[in-house]
């Protein structure tokens, strides 16, 4: 007896030790680095979902003239793979145990908040996951959700919301949160979306989202300000989608501004 009890000790001080490793690391290596201000419409970004040209452009900044932003466009008919969408995607070798740190600015100008809106949501960015080796999303078949993405709560009441969700959904389960921002969305108005994310099929896994000055996780949940849960489906790695996708219910054309779009994935070297 007093030797299982020792083992089990053991075993806890391993896996708290294991803990401690994965979560903390002062050496990093840099594994892929992208940073982009939205002077020109850069070749890093794969458009094939977007329907045509249409769907982006470069403009100046209604802030700051001088400055150049990205405008995406979404409209009715702007129909891919199954949802209305209007997306850059980046191709990027995020998986278990590597770590990202991720920001970009975005801003709606007042044509976006029409008051005939039914309940409906639109997203700015995802993480999308991929099926597991050997599979592809036919024989899969998990019906997965995107794993991180930050959306908009449109309300017929005018009164639109960000949240940002986090967590593992398909068919089998739901173990995902939506955190909302505090603070009603506003026209003209920029926001800076900032995350760190530990990529894991764990718990120790997490993410430490930011909107503005506000950490989306508050003191009382923990004090790091971190959302802990498994973010992997598989060890393929997820890839990054930036610009608009969803606002099913509605038939008008929509548009977000986004800048100064930053990423960086990284390795403990520990």
């Amino acid at each position: 007896m007093i030797f299982r009890v020792i083992t089990m000790n053991f075993k806890s001080l391993i896996c708290y030790l294991s803990i401690l490793i994965i979560i903390s690391c002062d050496n990093h290596k840099v594994i892929q680095q992208v940073k982009d201000d939205f002077n020109i419409v850069d070749t890093i970004w794969n458009r094939s979902q977007t329907t045509s040209d249409k769907n982006y452009k470069i403009i100046s900044d209604p802030k700051n003239p001088k400055n150049k932003v990205i405008k995406f466009q979404l409209y009715p008919d702007d129909y891919i793979s199954s949802g209305k969408r209007s997306e850059f995607t980046l191709k990027t070798k995020d998986t278990i145990g590597l770590k990202v740190k991720y920001s970009y600015k975005f801003l709606f100008k007042p044509d976006f908040f029409s008051k005939k809106k039914e309940q409906d949501w639109v997203m700015l960015h995802q993480w999308h996951d991929k099926p597991p080796k050997n599979l592809n999303w036919k024989n899969y078949g998990m019906l997965t959700k995107p794993p991180i993405h930050l959306y908009v709560q449109l309300s017929p009441d005018n009164n639109y919301s960000l949240v940002y969700a986090y967590g593992l959904a398909n068919k089998n389960k739901y173990e995902m949160r939506h955190i909302p921002y505090q603070k009603t969305l506003k026209p003209n108005q920029w926001y800076t979306f900032e995350n760190e994310v530990l990529w894991g099929t764990q718990k120790t896994a997490y993410s430490k989202p930011k909107i503005n000055d506000s950490f989306l996780i508050k003191n009382k949940e923990n004090k790091e300000h971190k959302i802990f849960g498994p973010n992997m489906y598989n060890s393929v790695p997820n890839y990054f989608k930036l610009g608009l996708y969803g606002n099913n219910k509605s038939n008008d054309t929509i548009s977000v501004l986004i800048d100064n779009f930053e990423y960086i994935l990284t390795e403990c070297k520990n």
